[in-house]
């Protein structure tokens, strides 16, 4: 028996050749106890009894049958090696075997040949393949032609491709936080600047308190869905997520728009557009976009050009919001009127903390100068 639990035909072969039953319905029995009962069939007629099936450490020979005339022994010789598939097939029909013809005499009478290897390879060594499939018929809507029979079903399972962050996984949220927090008064009170004003004989009209970056007053995020970011919808997701994770699900405003947002922009119906606000004095406007630095072909009018990108930035910063956006380009690639007044922090892992906290400070800094 095999060490896997599982019994084959060479199974069968070794037990006949240790036991070495006396008759064939002996040789029978032990098929049947091994499961290999629908491989012995009587090829014999019923009057002839099997004295030794086989014989020897597991190689057939030839056997001597009772009551048959004697004879000498006649050698039969081993069928050629047959090609064996992977799927089952339909049972091949095996030929009723003929009365072979005496030879002469021989010492013990005539014998002939019982060979297990003569019976036909109708067995699987390799499953291919999972569980068939259940026919097509009409009930379940398949309307194809079935495969045919004996020919394995290609199978391919869908991978799902994982989205890789632009940031590395340790400074994404920091990043994030740089870009959307805001500074604003703590309760602490501001020692330094309380001895200056003190040391220089200035009318303190309020304490003064340390101030701290804070999200408390929300976030705007802007998403453009022009044909320049295409390629980037999964990371504008991606940030919309780690948004919502920072300031807050319920103090984020998201509005998508195309071209630019001061041609509209779009809330919950995309059918409906409606004209650009900005947001309340000191809450931070997130720009997910190239800034019309990338111009497929045939875009034509549909993305903004330098002109009006200005103009928007202008308006925002008129109104008191710190611009910061989030572009998949280098802050160089942009004209010098707009890196003064927007912090750009680039989609790539190069990006550190310091680099964003950098950049807001900066514009922040410029928003706070009389």
């Amino acid at each position: 028996m095999s060490g896997r639990g599982e019994l084959f035909l060479g199974d069968l072969v070794r037990a006949m050749a240790e036991l070495k039953p006396a008759d064939l319905a002996t040789a029978a029995a032990v098929a049947a106890l091994l499961g290999q009962g629908h491989r012995t069939h009587t090829v014999l007629s019923q009057g002839h009894a099997v004295r030794a099936v086989v014989g020897g450490a597991g190689r057939p020979r030839a056997a001597r049958l009772e009551g048959a005339p004697g004879g000498r022994r006649r050698s039969t010789p081993a069928p050629p090696p047959r090609a064996i598939t992977a799927e089952r097939g339909p049972r091949a029909e095996r030929p009723e075997p003929s009365e072979p013809e005496e030879e002469g005499p021989g010492r013990d009478g005539a014998e002939r040949a019982v060979l297990l290897a003569h019976r036909p390879v109708d067995f699987s060594l390799t499953a291919i393949g999972g569980p068939a499939p259940p026919p097509a018929t009409e009930a379940n809507g398949a309307n194809g032609p079935e495969p045919g029979p004996g020919l394995p079903e290609r199978r391919t399972a869908a991978v799902p491709l994982t989205h890789e962050p632009p940031w590395k996984k340790d400074w994404a949220r920091g990043i994030m936080f740089a870009a959307v927090a805001t500074p604003v008064e703590s309760r602490e009170v501001d020692q330094r600047a309380l001895l200056r004003g003190v040391a220089g004989r200035q009318a303190l009209r309020a304490v003064p308190r340390r101030r701290r970056l804070s999200t408390r007053r929300g976030v705007q995020l802007l998403l453009d869905h022009g044909p320049g970011m295409a390629p980037f919808r999964d990371d504008g997701l991606w940030l919309r997520d780690l948004v919502g994770s920072i300031a807050g699900r319920d103090r984020i405003e998201v509005l998508r728009f195309r071209g630019a947002p001061g041609r509209g922009v779009v809330r919950q119906d995309p059918l409906t557009i409606d004209p650009y606000r900005p947001p309340p004095p000191g809450t931070p406007v997130i720009l997910f976009s190239d800034l019309g630095r990338m111009r497929p072909p045939f875009a034509g009018q549909g993305v903004a050009g330098p002109q009006e990108w200005r103009a928007f930035v202008h308006a925002v910063a008129h109104s008191g919001c710190p611009v910061v956006c989030l572009t998949p380009y280098e802050s160089g690639d942009y004209p010098a009127a707009l890196r003064k007044r927007v912090a750009f922090v680039p989609l790539d892992r190069r990006v550190s903390l310091r680099h964003a906290q950098r950049a807001t400070a900066r514009v922040r800094g410029w928003l706070e100068r009389p």
